[in-house]
């Protein structure tokens, strides 16, 4: 299987793992809105007004475990340059959603922790950084630096100004 296999295969899953995250949300939704819609109302001191909020602050948290799967998705699909780091992060936080979850975080650590994403997501060295700053016209953040011949960042030292 190629690496561009690989991504494509690893998004899907975090598509997929996403898509199940936010059905099984929906359904509990829609099955604890009945539960309260047609409970018995016979006891008039049902309180559905905390029952609601603490189900829109298990809803916002779940939102929050949801969308790096999509985030990281987007990014692997577009090849994104931050696609490797959000992916990680997507990994981590879908761990425990088994087995689909799990199944994803397994498949896109093993892949982004070898050197089979170094074909699709070059790192940036210090000298590709530079080249883009050439390129689109931007001074160099990095004050006080060079490149030796094998592309290691040298630092110059540089005497502080004299206030005296």
């Amino acid at each position: 299987m190629t690496n561009e296999e690989h991504n494509k295969y690893i998004a899907w899953a975090f598509l997929v793992n996403g898509s199940f995250q936010l059905l099984m949300l929906l359904f509990v939704f829609v099955i604890l809105t009945a539960m309260f819609a047609f409970g018995d109302p016979a006891n008039g001191d049902f309180p559905a007004g905390l029952m609601a909020m603490i189900f829109g602050v298990v809803g916002f948290i779940n939102l929050i475990f949801l969308s790096p799967n999509f985030i990281a998705a987007y990014a692997l699909l577009k090849r994104k340059p931050w696609a490797r780091v959000a992916s990680i992060v997507a990994a981590v936080m879908s761990a425990m959603n088994v087995p689909i979850g799990t199944a994803a975080c397994v498949y896109s650590l093993w892949f982004f922790f070898g050197d089979q994403w170094k074909t699709l997501y070059p790192q940036d060295s210090a000298e590709n950084v530079e080249q883009r700053q050439i390129q689109y016209g931007v001074e160099s953040k990095w004050d006080g630096h060079q490149l030796s011949e094998n592309g290691e960042v040298v630092y110059r030292h540089q005497d502080p100004p004299d206030w005296r």
